[in-house]
């Protein structure tokens, strides 16, 4: 398997002016929403969440948490709530419920912040939170579950969101009903295959095969039944490219294997959850 294709960096006046962007929207913010995809706990982090976000609460939310691994995706919850100032949820947005526990998290996140405010005297106001994380990852669909509306505009595909305003969600909760745009960054090996696989990298950063292959080779690993849904060519001659493409029977011209038509498949299958649930990084 060859290296894999990174991220492209798009440096500019547009991502200059999307950071100075988010750097005011952060500073107008009480707490943080991180989206995160469930299967990918820690490599769906933007390598700058540190450096960006400093010490501002926030919630952890584990976005498509249907096609996580239920059991090891608790262990990360637990792990990701254990320190202060922030905790971990997992959330279906499929679901229309369980909105009063994102709620309920962020008011007693911020509890201590809305006593100080009495304490000196200052009018009681909502509590604000903006929504954060990597492009296709989940941000303007946790708005529009959150707030029973759909003016975040969604759509599979990374990076598509416009607009900006506030919208209460609560009597002590109001959101920012634009998501929080984070700079670009470049993304290599194993954790821009796992991006990839998950939906989360645009369709031109990667090589479609080699994405399949790493796939295949996890599935493998952790789950090797799961694979019986393309027949025994894979759990008796082994869980390759190659041996997909036989027992689907994809052919090209001239009767050839067509491979990429083989990896289309496997990674289509895996992103519905066809395949079973999983947890890609390990703790």
């Amino acid at each position: 398997m060859g290296a894999s294709r990174s991220t492209p960096s798009r440096k500019g006046s547009g991502s200059t002016t999307a950071l100075s962007r988010l750097q005011t929207q952060l500073q107008a913010v009480d707490l943080l929403f991180e989206v995160r995809d469930a299967r990918l706990p820690v490599s769906s982090v933007h390598p700058k969440t540190a450096e960006l976000f400093g010490n501002k609460q926030k919630i952890i939310v584990f976005a498509k948490q249907d096609l996580a691994d239920p059991d090891a995706l608790k262990q990360w919850i637990d792990k990701l709530s254990s320190g202060g100032g922030q905790q971990a949820l997992a959330l279906s947005f499929k679901l229309q419920k369980g909105q009063d526990k994102l709620v309920a998290a962020s008011l007693k996140l911020t509890e201590e912040k809305r006593r100080a405010q009495e304490r000196k005297g200052l009018l009681p106001r909502p509590m604000r939170a903006c929504v954060v994380g990597l492009p296709n990852v989940g941000k303007s669909t946790l708005i529009n579950w959150l707030t029973g509306r759909h003016k975040a505009q969604t759509g599979d595909r990374p990076g598509i969101t416009r607009g900006t305003q506030w919208v209460r969600v609560h009597p002590q909760l109001e959101l920012l009903d634009t998501p929080g745009i984070l700079p670009p960054v470049q993304f290599s090996g194993e954790i821009a295959l796992k991006l990839a696989l998950c939906n989360i990298l645009p369709q031109d950063h990667f090589d479609h095969m080699e994405v399949a292959e790493y796939g295949l080779a996890r599935v493998s690993k952790q789950a090797p039944e799961a694979l019986e849904v393309y027949g025994n060519e894979l759990v008796e001659n082994g869980a390759t490219l190659e041996n997909l493409a036989r027992a689907r029977s994809c052919l090209a011209a001239g009767g050839k294997l067509d491979m990429r038509k083989a990896a289309s498949i496997f990674i289509n299958d895996f992103r519905a959850g066809k395949l079973g649930r999983y947890v890609l990084d390990t703790i």
